[in-house]
């Protein structure tokens, strides 16, 4: 009697943390040489579209190539095929330069993230509180460490790391504002403190923390929060806080009942 078949799943490919590559068996894939994973990350960062060898050699050496680097870059990739075993398939090349193919939704933790950024952001605008914390919390799951944490090129950190920090910014507020709609302040209150503590010029932040202060029957701390922010805001940049920070902290000083209510 032959052994039941396992079930093929999703090659994985992911580069929020260190670099992941999984067969569709499930089963991970080392790569051990810095320049391999250079080259890979370089391809994913840009799925399903050709990168030219120039390109890679600029992610590998950045403005410092060697006379021969197409040369040296061919056979990179020729070894990175060889290191991918099964999933060299996904490894192609074309005319102008070589490319990754992605081919199911779910395959790539980057594709997911903008699959979840597009749901939350639909719901958030619909006040569908529920669906936001769900996407937003699934989200941030994806990150498994430091964006390209094991990618030695400051060419692809330079031109992602930014945008993908704000992305994951952008999905814990969203949680956050979620949470607070939900009446759940109690449950966040600890990880709002510590967002703030690590973001304290982020207004909208600082005044999710001082709502949820508030909402948990500690006014004095609300209001401690925004001595705070204000401050730093005056200190650092001269400016006064925003509409929305100042409206909360006037809502505050006249214990305005409808700030006991979710999504007041």
């Amino acid at each position: 009697m032959n052994a039941p078949a396992i079930p093929a799943r999703p090659v994985n490919f992911g580069l929020l943390g260190p670099l992941l590559v999984a067969d569709a068996r499930g089963t991970a894939i080392r790569i051990p040489q810095p320049k391999q994973r250079i080259i890979l990350a370089a391809l994913l960062l840009r799925a399903n579209v050709t990168v030219s060898a120039n390109q890679l050699a600029d992610a590998v050496w950045e403005d410092r190539p060697p006379p021969n680097a197409l040369t040296v870059i061919r056979t990179y990739v020729a070894r990175l095929r060889r290191t991918l075993g099964q999933v060299s398939t996904r490894l192609v090349s074309r005319p102008t330069g070589y490319a990754i193919e992605v081919r199911e939704p779910g395959e790539f933790d980057l594709t997911e993230l903008d699959r979840f950024h597009a749901e939350s952001r639909e719901a958030a605008e619909a006040r569908q509180w529920d669906r936001v914390a769900r996407s937003s919390g699934e989200a941030l799951k994806l990150w498994r460490g430091d964006p390209l944490e094991d990618i030695p090129s400051n060419t692809l950190h330079r031109s992602t790391a930014e945008r993908l920090d704000e992305m994951w910014l952008e999905f814990a507020t969203a949680r956050f504002d979620a949470d607070l709609n939900l009446g759940r302040e109690h449950y966040v209150v600890a990880e709002l403190r510590q967002l703030a503590s690590e973001h304290p010029l982020r207004e909208h932040i600082q005044a999710q923390l001082m709502l949820a202060y508030y909402r948990c029957g500690r006014q004095a701390e609300a209001l401690e929060v925004y001595r705070k922010v204000r401050a730093s805001l005056v200190e650092e940049l001269g400016i006064e806080p925003g509409l929305e920070l100042r409206e909360l902290h006037q809502r505050i000083l006249t214990a305005d009942r409808t700030l006991s209510l979710p999504g007041s």
